[in-house]
């Protein structure tokens, strides 16, 4: 993490390789006054790397990495940094998918295809300790469940 981190702010670790959703997201969240983006990596390796080093309070984490599976690598970024929350970010899901994340520790599951404000308040409300799972998954708008 940087000194120049607001201890007061959300430290969040992004693991995408996507670079058109890694453009967007950066822009997305240079807007965002209480969240700073303290790394993007782009692959599972190192994302727990990263987890290692920064710390941060929670993992936005792409469930397809060029090198896995996000989901199988939950309780590697535990192990590597074990107060941080792991929230699935995915194009697609069904229940077993929700399922296969709170079984590995997940904190959270949320579709890529939502609002980028629905996105801010999971985020935030992982970070401030809450379990967020996506369980309508026919819908863009996330309904929420603790």
């Amino acid at each position: 993490m940087s000194a120049d981190v607001d201890p007061g702010r959300t430290r969040l670790l992004v693991a995408e390789d996507h670079p058109m959703v890694v453009m967007a997201l950066d822009s997305a969240f240079e807007l965002v006054d209480d969240i700073d983006v303290i790394e993007i990596a782009r692959s599972i390796e190192d994302v727990i790397g990263a987890a290692g080093r920064y710390h941060p309070h929670v993992i936005l984490l792409d469930r397809r990495l060029p090198d896995g599976d996000g989901i199988d690598a939950i309780g590697q970024l535990r192990r590597a940094s074990p107060q941080t929350r792991v929230l699935v970010f995915t194009g697609d899901a069904n229940q077993a998918m929700v399922d296969r994340v709170m079984a590995a520790g997940g904190a959270g599951l949320v579709l890529k295809t939502g609002m980028f404000d629905d996105l801010l308040d999971v985020i935030r409300r992982v970070a401030a300790g809450e379990n967020c799972f996506d369980v309508d998954l026919g819908y863009d708008r996330p309904r929420r469940r603790s």
